[in-house]
């Protein structure tokens, strides 16, 4: 009889190391998908980091072009009287 309950319970056992074997490969796999989801977040944040500064750059230039423009359009009593205040006038 002793026989007997030494069988059972050694295929009692290999159940149990077949079902932690397969936790474990669960686990490899979770560690993959959260490895890979974490890598995509990263990319992600790299792309949106670019382009909030690809978007920083466009709106800096194109202050400096509409500075410009103004600069362009004004009249020469506008021009004397920004002359005159940075205090470029002949008798300053």
């Amino acid at each position: 009889m002793e026989v007997k309950m030494a069988k059972k319970q050694r295929k009692h056992e290999r159940p149990a190391v077949q079902v932690e074997e397969t936790k474990n490969g669960l686990n490899s796999l979770k560690d993959m998908l959260n490895a890979d989801a974490l890598g995509k977040l990263k990319l992600l944040e790299k792309e949106m980091k670019a382009d909030n500064e690809r978007k920083a750059q466009e709106l800096a230039e194109q202050k400096r072009r509409e500075q410009e423009e103004r600069e362009r359009n004004k009249s020469f009593g506008e021009l004397l009287a920004d002359y005159e205040k940075k205090g470029g006038g002949k008798y300053s």
